[in-house]
């Protein structure tokens, strides 16, 4: 695979992470006074279900250090997204990423369970037949069903009025998490053989309505591919800028987008 395929595809998937953490949930009854923290957080994730538009900023920061040379990604964005259903996501997202030391930019669109990306002075089209768009086939209601047994040293805060809850997820469990969440993806479940989590830290603003905010995600991996021992490290953020207000996307013809396999 070709440096301009290797960037594709990374930034597809990290898109579509983006994108699926931002949709659904399963999970118990709202929360009132009295409640534990844990149901109190559970609360949040109830109503993370209820979106059904959005308007969102992102960031991540990645540390892969390899023999090869160090293989690190600063990466930001601002887009819509509109969930038709759990399996209908169309999205625009402009976004500006570095890539070992090379600037990129443009912009990408989901529609119709395929990725329209312009990418390195080009329009592709990535259809349902690759790897990366089979990740778009999932079912987003387990997204952000994060179970009791599943959190250690969860801490409350209020933050004016907002609440923060802060937590660590076991990383004995967080592959497991991941795996069945993108289950339509055969390549990350073969990498899930190879791969173990280090750590995952959670911080959710949440506002009076026990509406999320912002998620900030900080966690660690480690992979084994060609004999190497590779650990990578993460910090990403979902910042939500408006929910439910009956955005639309504006959608170019895609006629000039070339249909490309990775």
């Amino acid at each position: 695979m070709n440096m301009k395929k290797k960037w594709l595809c990374l930034l597809s998937a990290l898109l579509i992470v983006f994108s699926l953490a931002a949709c659904g949930s399963d999970s118990s009854e709202t929360s009132d006074k009295g409640k534990s923290d844990f149901e109190s957080f559970m609360a949040v994730q109830k109503n993370m279900e209820n979106i059904k538009d959005m308007e969102f900023k992102m960031s991540m920061d990645a540390e892969v250090p390899s023999d090869q040379g160090d293989y690190n990604m600063k990466m930001s964005g601002t887009g819509k997204e509109i969930k038709k259903s759990n399996t209908d996501i169309q999205m625009e997202m402009d976004y500006k990423m570095n890539a070992a030391g090379t600037d990129m930019s443009g912009t990408m669109y989901m529609k119709d369970q395929a990725l329209y990306m312009e990418f390195m002075g080009q329009k592709v089209k990535m259809d349902t037949s690759n790897e990366m768009n089979s990740l778009m086939n999932v079912d987003t209601e387990d997204i952000f069903a994060i179970t009791k047994d599943m959190v250690s040293d969860l801490k409350v805060s209020e933050d004016g009025g907002d609440t923060v809850y802060k937590f660590t997820l076991d990383p004995s469990k967080a592959l497991d998490y991941v795996s069945k969440n993108v289950a339509g993806a055969k390549g990350i479940s073969e990498a899930q053989k190879n791969t173990t989590f280090d750590k995952m830290n959670v911080t959710v603003l949440a506002d009076k309505n026990n509406m999320a905010k912002k998620v900030d995600m900080d966690f660690s991996m480690t992979t084994k591919a060609n004999d190497e021992t590779i650990t990578m490290n993460y910090k990403m953020t979902m910042e939500y800028l408006s929910i439910n207000t009956d955005l639309k996307i504006d959608f170019p013809d895609f006629k000039d987008y070339q249909e490309m396999t990775v």
